[in-house]
């Protein structure tokens, strides 16, 4: 059975426009580690910082693979920032959670460059998240948790 990258309009922006956005300020734009746990209630909005919480803490998001857009130049549009977002989310899904995202429990989406961050903050980074859907939330890392 295949499944589909759910996008959430709570949450992330990937080429889709949905709530949130980075904020390039100055030539500086919001980031994450990977590993860092948040909520997905606090990523809507314009974000110029992106809040991050103790994986001890109750969350109901994970940032899981990171990884640049190895593309110089104008940029080159939501539909292709969407494609490499979702290839490269996917294959770094598997590896951070231990278990491949079409068997996953949790669902899976991205903050991408914009056009602005591109062009004013040289934005290339990916910033790939898995999250809950249902309501709940965790006190742990999903790191190798194969859910």
């Amino acid at each position: 059975m295949s499944r589909r990258i759910v996008r959430t309009a709570l949450a992330l922006v990937g080429a889709a426009g949905l709530a949130a956005s980075l904020a390039a300020c100055g030539s500086q734009v919001a980031t994450a580690e990977v590993g860092a746990c948040s909520n997905l209630e606090d990523l809507s909005g314009e974000l110029t910082e992106i809040p991050t919480v103790d994986c001890g803490e109750a969350h109901d998001a994970q940032f899981v693979h990171s990884f640049d857009i190895d593309q110089d130049g104008d940029f080159p549009g939501d539909d292709a920032i969407a494609t490499a977002a979702q290839e490269g989310c996917l294959s770094g899904f598997e590896s951070f959670i231990g278990l491949s995202y079409e068997e996953s429990t949790l669902e899976l989406d991205w903050i991408a460059p914009n056009e602005s961050t591109w062009d004013q903050a040289n934005d290339r980074e990916v910033l790939c998240i898995a999250f809950l859907t249902d309501g709940s939330t965790v006190t742990e890392s999903w790191e190798g948790a194969a859910v």
